[in-house]
C-alpha cells in the first residue's frame, strides 16, 4: 500500500491511497497510449474461439460487454479469411441501437481482475447489428483477397499485411440497457474459415528405371506449365494432363481436383522405343530377326526400323515383316482356326 499527500487550496492536503495493482495498471495504460493508432477499452468476460483449416464452425456464447478472442490459423494454406456469425436473442434485436460490435487487431491484455479486463489494441472495424436476429462479418486475412461480397454480410477490408495470431471481438452495450438485459442476454458467436476457390495440383514424373530424366513438356488443360515444389494453382474439377517428349511416350491423364485440397499425380514415363507383343499358342517358337524370343505374351522393346518375325508351331510356320516406329506399340496374334462342315 502506498500513500501520497496531494496539496490542496487553503494549505490543506489529502492523503491518497493507491494500491500496487492500480499503479501497475496505470503504468501499462501509459505505455499503451504511446501508440497513436491504439485505443484502450474494458470488457467483462473474455471467451475464446479457434479457427483452423477444418471447415467446421466453432461457437461460443457471449454476454453484453464481453469479448471473444479469435485465434487465427497458423498456416493460412487455402484460407483467405474468416467468417464471423452472430445470433441475437429477440429482446436484444428489438433494442439493436443499444448494442454494437468492434473488431481489434494487435490486442494486449493490460490489466485483468475477476470481472474486468483492460485491453489495448487497434480497432479495424465497428458497427451495429441492425434490426435483425443475425449478422455475418467477412474478414479477409490479407489484402486483395478473392472473398465474394454480398448484400447479406458485412465485408471488412484488409489494408494490413497480416493480423498476426489473433483478433479480438468486443460486444458493447449502452447504459440505456437495463441491468436485467445485461445479465440475461447472450449472443451466440461462431467463426469458420473462408477458403480460396482454388486447389493445388502436384505432378511428379518418374523416368524409366535406371535411366536419367530427359527433357519433356507438361500441359495442363492444353497450356504448358512448369513444375515446382509449390504445385499448380487450379480450379476444382476435372483437369487433363499431357506429357510430350522426344525421349518418352506421350502420356495422358484426367484427374479430379477437389476444392481447397492438394492433389498429387505421379506419372511413370515410358521409353519411346517401339514395343512388340506376340500372342501365340503354347509351344510356339518365336524368332525376331532370327533371334529366339520367349513366348511370354508380354511387351518387349525393339529398335526403330525394319524387323522380320518368324513363328513356328510344329510343321506350321508364318513369317511377317514390320516397320517399327518410336512411340508405337505393336501386337502380333497367331491363331489356329478350324472349321467343321456337315457331310451327307
Amino acid at each position: 500500500m502506498l500513500y501520497y499527500n496531494i496539496p490542496m487550496p487553503a494549505k490543506k492536503c489529502i492523503r491518497l491511497t493507491v494500491t500496487c495493482s492500480c499503479i501497475l495498471a496505470l503504468s501499462f495504460l501509459s505505455s499503451a497510449f504511446r501508440s497513436a493508432s491504439a485505443e484502450t477499452f474494458t470488457t467483462a468476460a473474455v471467451h475464446t474461439l479457434s479457427v483452423s483449416s477444418s471447415p467446421d464452425k466453432k461457437s461460443v456464447s457471449a454476454g453484453i460487454n464481453d469479448a471473444v478472442e479469435i485465434t487465427l490459423p497458423k498456416e493460412e494454406g487455402y484460407i483467405q479469411g474468416i467468417e464471423i456469425n452472430f445470433k441475437l436473442p429477440q429482446k436484444i434485436a428489438e433494442q439493436h441501437e443499444k448494442v454494437s460490435w468492434s473488431l481489434y487487431k494487435g490486442t494486449i491484455l493490460v490489466f485483468s481482475e475477476e470481472s474486468s479486463n483492460i485491453f489495448s489494441g487497434t480497432r479495424i472495424a465497428l458497427g451495429s447489428f441492425g434490426n435483425s436476429l443475425s449478422l455475418v462479418l467477412k474478414v479477409p486475412l490479407y489484402p486483395n483477397s478473392e472473398i465474394k461480397r454480398d448484400a447479406y454480410s458485412y465485408y471488412i477490408p484488409n489494408t494490413s499485411d497480416s493480423y498476426g495470431e489473433k483478433l479480438l471481438l468486443r460486444i458493447q452495450g449502452t447504459r440505456q440497457l437495463s441491468e436485467e438485459d445485461l445479465k440475461s442476454s447472450s449472443i451466440e458467436i461462431s467463426a469458420k474459415p473462408i477458403f480460396i476457390e482454388k486447389s493445388r495440383l502436384f505432378i511428379k514424373l518418374r523416368p524409366p528405371a535406371n535411366k536419367e530424366a530427359q527433357p519433356c513438356t507438361i500441359f495442363v488443360d492444353g497450356k504448358p506449365c512448369t513444375l515446382d515444389k509449390s504445385g499448380l494453382l487450379v480450379s476444382p474439377g476435372i483437369h487433363d494432363i499431357s506429357v510430350t517428349s522426344d525421349f518418352y511416350r506421350n502420356e495422358l491423364r484426367a484427374v479430379n481436383v477437389e476444392a481447397a485440397k492438394d492433389t498429387h499425380v505421379e506419372i511413370e514415363l515410358r521409353d519411346i522405343a517401339p514395343l512388340l507383343r506376340i500372342i501365340a499358342p503354347e509351344g510356339t517358337k518365336i524368332f525376331v530377326d532370327e533371334q529366339p524370343v520367349a513366348n511370354t505374351q508380354n511387351y518387349f522393346t525393339l529398335q526403330q526400323g525394319e524387323h522380320t518375325l518368324r513363328l513356328r508351331l510344329g510343321n506350321y510356320e508364318i513369317i511377317r515383316s514390320i516397320t517399327a516406329l518410336n512411340g508405337r506399340s505393336y501386337s502380333l496374334n497367331l491363331t489356329l482356326e478350324a472349321s467343321v462342315s456337315v457331310e451327307e
